[in-house]
């Protein structure tokens, strides 16, 4: 034999669960069926009970439906310009001027919280004994 049994019956699990998978797909993509018997497969399913009929939806859900199909969004459409001009440099430099100021203003604030100091403190003194020379060198 050029495949052994084992192979046999996995190719052959292969071939009928990608079979089931392609019709499971082009399912999905058909319109819902009204008033037909169902089809082979969910009878079995059904009758091993893993299937059961869907009853119609309550009033409440048809009455909230909208009664005309809605409009496609399309995916990949370049969304609306901002309104507005762009920002000249002097303004721009304007802005990060004062980012900066607030971002002073909040590392005074949290240098007054006593163990964001000492984190800071010790961040600084890890942070020179990595800039010294000899503390990183390898002993010759």
């Amino acid at each position: 034999m050029i495949f052994g049994r084992r192979r046999g019956v996995v190719a052959a699990l292969a071939v009928v669960g990608s079979a089931l998978a392609s019709g499971i797909a082009l399912a999905q993509e058909a319109p819902p069926l009204q008033d037909e018997s169902p089809s082979p497969l969910h009878s079995l399913a059904k009758g091993l009970g893993f299937a059961t009929d869907v009853g119609p939806p309550p009033d409440f859900v048809q009455q909230s439906r909208p009664t005309e199909p809605q409009a496609e969004v399309p995916v990949f459409t370049p969304p609306d310009e901002p309104p507005g001009k762009p920002k000249t440099a002097k303004e721009i430099e304007a802005i990060g001027g004062d980012l900066e100021s607030i971002a002073k203003r909040h590392e005074a604030l949290l240098a007054t919280f006593p163990p964001a100091a000492k984190a800071a403190a010790a961040d600084k003194k890890a942070k020179s004994k990595r800039k010294s020379p000899g503390a990183g060198a390898p002993p010759l």
